[in-house]
C-alpha cells in the first residue's frame, strides 16, 4: 500500500504531464507581464507550466507552491532557465515576500484551495504587502459543476490521454458538500501502472465575494472576466454569475 508521500509524488508526475499542454491562460499572463515590467510572482506554480513559459520570454519569475513533490518536478524542469526562475516552498497565508512585485498571478484555482474566509483574507493581505505600485494581481477561480454542468455532479468521469511518451488514465468525481465546498476524488495511473487515489477540496468564491475580499485587502479597479480574454474584463455587477472558470483582476 502506498503511503501519502508516495501518492503525492505520483500525482505530481501525473499532473506535470496532464497539464503540460494547457495554454489558454498564457496570452493573458504574457500581456500582463509585458505591461508591468519587473519580476513576476506566480502563486501555485505546481510543476512550472506557467513559470517556464514566461521565463523563456525573458521575464524574471518568483514561483512558489506549498507542495514539495510539485516543486521537485518544477526544479528539474526549470533548471535550464538558470537565474530567471526562483522557486520557493512558501505559503502566502503565513507572511509576505516584500519584493515589490508588479505582477502577481494566482494560477489555476490556487485561491480556491483556501477553504476558510480568514485564510483568504490573510492570503490577499500578504499578497498586497508583497506588491509594488503600480501593480496587478490576476486570480484564476473555478466554477463548480453544480453551476456549469449540474447533471455531472457526483458522476465518475473517465479521462484517458497520451501526453508525449506518457499514458494517463484518471477517474474523476466531484461532489458539492455545501453550496460552496467541493470535494474532488481522482483515481489516476501512469503508463498502465497501479491506481492511486487523491482527494482534494476547493471553495467556490462568487465574483461579488471575491470583489469584497479584494477591496478589504486594498486592491482597486477590480474586474472579472470569463475565460482568459483580457479585453472582456469588467466590474462585477449585481447578479453576475459565472458559468465556467473565471478570473478576478485587481490593481495596486
Amino acid at each position: 500500500m502506498q503511503d501519502q508521500q508516495a501518492i503525492e509524488r505520483c500525482f505530481a508526475e501525473f499532473y506535470s504531464s496532464f497539464a503540460a499542454d494547457f495554454s489558454d491562460d498564457l496570452p493573458l499572463y504574457k500581456e500582463l507581464a509585458a505591461k508591468y515590467p519587473g519580476p513576476v510572482l506566480e502563486i501555485g506554480c505546481r510543476t512550472g507550466r506557467v513559470a517556464s513559459r514566461l521565463a523563456r520570454l525573458g521575464h524574471e519569475i518568483c514561483a512558489v507552491d506549498t507542495s514539495r513533490p510539485m516543486l521537485e518536478i518544477a526544479r528539474e524542469r526549470l533548471e535550464v532557465l538558470g537565474d530567471r526562475v526562483r522557486l520557493a516552498d512558501f505559503d502566502l497565508r503565513q507572511g509576505a515576500l516584500y519584493d515589490g512585485f508588479h505582477v502577481v498571478l494566482a494560477t489555476l484555482y490556487t485561491f480556491n484551495s483556501l477553504i476558510e474566509i480568514e485564510e483568504q483574507r490573510l492570503f490577499l493581505r500578504h499578497v498586497s504587502r508583497s506588491m509594488g505600485s503600480p501593480g496587478v494581481i490576476a486570480i484564476d477561480l473555478f466554477c463548480p459543476l453544480s453551476i456549469a454542468r449540474p447533471d455531472s455532479v457526483g458522476e465518475w468521469r473517465l479521462i484517458e490521454r497520451r501526453c508525449g511518451d506518457v499514458e494517463l488514465a484518471c477517474r474523476d468525481k466531484r461532489e458539492m458538500l455545501t453550496p460552496l465546498l467541493e470535494r474532488r476524488t481522482q483515481v489516476f495511473r501512469l503508463n498502465g501502472g497501479p491506481e492511486s487515489e487523491i482527494v482534494s477540496y476547493r471553495r467556490y468564491v462568487p465574483p461579488q465575494q471575491a470583489t469584497n475580499l479584494m477591496q478589504e485587502a486594498g486592491f482597486e479597479n477590480i474586474r472579472w472576466l470569463q475565460g482568459y480574454d483580457l479585453s472582456t474584463a469588467r466590474p462585477v455587477g449585481d447578479g453576475d454569475r459565472p458559468d465556467g472558470p473565471y478570473l478576478i483582476l485587481g490593481e495596486k
